[in-house]
């Protein structure tokens, strides 16, 4: 019997088996403690890979994303212009990502003769496609196009970072004048003014006075005078007569130029002799050719009273008028208003 009796040496062989079982919990507690801080130091460094990345690409935004999208809008607006029969040549010359913006711009030569409605249907589809292909492209997207017809020569950059149906009816609008104007210049809806110049003309031409688009210019020189028209907002332009503005500033001088900005009607040129000014003999044919105001579209008539050739420091070179109630008055006061107010009356006369 004494033999079966459980010995201290068995109680120890069982106490020997439950030892390493907790020796197993602890290194398993370590483990789980090693593999906790390496998590946290992978995410640790991913997240500092993440800012890095973001931080470089935010720096050089060409090397991201947005410098994906870029060189994509650049590609499809090529591609597309490239397949279409009415152009000769298309090609990316600028597809920017930086940090001041993104920019894709765009050369496209046009057949000689392509209609301005050819010409405005396929900028707008240009602008479909490439809305189709990169929806969340919202940097700058510029189509420079150029071609000659009706003996017009067209060279304009055109925004096309916007719906199609506005660039459609812009462009549209914008080239009105073409057969009679020789030259487009500048941009539509970008970031210069769209110039549109009809060269020396013996008449005033028909389309000066058609709606363009509001930043924008239209020039010609008739009778040795240089005129400058530049519509309102709303693209508008006033209607001052032209033609008889130029008979009556020529027989003061037979070179000049007259600008009208939006409302404001300026001659430059009325001057011939530095040391007597504007006289109100050489300023009154002009005021009466416009005496109606505000039939005329007008709110303000500046007479320049110094000689184009003029030397001096002029703080003020310009005699000012207002229209009120429909008849001009003199804007400012002292001796530069009764000088104002003897040109006036000089017109009243005529």
């Amino acid at each position: 019997m004494a033999d079966e009796q459980t010995t201290p040496e068995h109680r120890g062989g069982v106490g020997a088996d439950e030892a390493p079982t907790a020796d197993s919990g602890s290194g398993a507690s370590v483990g789980r403690r090693k593999l906790g801080c390496a998590l946290v130091s992978l995410a640790l460094v991913v997240s500092v890979c993440v800012y890095a990345y973001q931080l470089f690409v935010s720096i050089y935004p060409d090397q991201g994303p947005e410098g994906d999208k870029v060189n994509a809008v650049a590609d499809v607006a090529s591609n597309y212009l490239s397949s279409d029969p009415s152009v000769t040549s298309a090609e990316a010359t600028g597809a920017e990502a930086n940090i001041n913006g993104s920019s894709v711009t765009v050369d496209a030569h046009l057949k000689d003769g392509t209609s301005v409605e050819a010409a405005a249907n396929l900028l707008a589809s240009t602008r479909q496609k490439t809305l189709q292909e990169e929806p969340d492209y919202g940097g700058d997207f510029i189509i420079s196009v150029s071609w000659t017809v009706k003996g017009s020569t067209i060279d304009v950059d055109v925004s096309c970072q916007r719906d199609p149906e506005a660039i459609r009816t812009d462009v549209k609008r914008a080239l009105t004048p073409v057969g009679e104007a020789k030259v487009f210049t500048g941009s539509i809806d970008a970031y210069t003014e769209l110039k549109i110049d009809y060269g020396e003309v013996t008449a005033l031409p028909t389309s000066l006075t058609q709606p363009s688009v509001p930043d924008s210019s239209k020039t010609f020189t008739m009778n040795g005078w240089k005129v400058t028209s530049t519509p309102k907002t709303d693209g508008q332009f006033s209607t001052p007569p032209f033609d008889q503005l130029i008979t009556a500033t020529r027989q003061a001088s037979p070179t000049g130029s007259i600008d009208l900005d939006g409302t404001t009607l300026s001659v430059t040129g009325l001057v011939t002799d530095e040391n007597k000014g504007l006289t109100p003999e050489a300023a009154a044919p002009v005021v009466h050719t416009v005496n109606n105001c505000q039939s005329a579209g007008l709110t303000t008539l500046k007479l320049n009273n110094w000689a184009l050739n003029t030397t001096s420091s002029v703080a003020d070179p310009w005699l000012t008028f207002t229209c009120n109630n429909g008849t001009w008055t003199p804007d400012d006061d002292g001796s530069t208003g009764q000088d104002e107010a003897a040109i006036l009356n000089k017109a009243a006369e005529l």
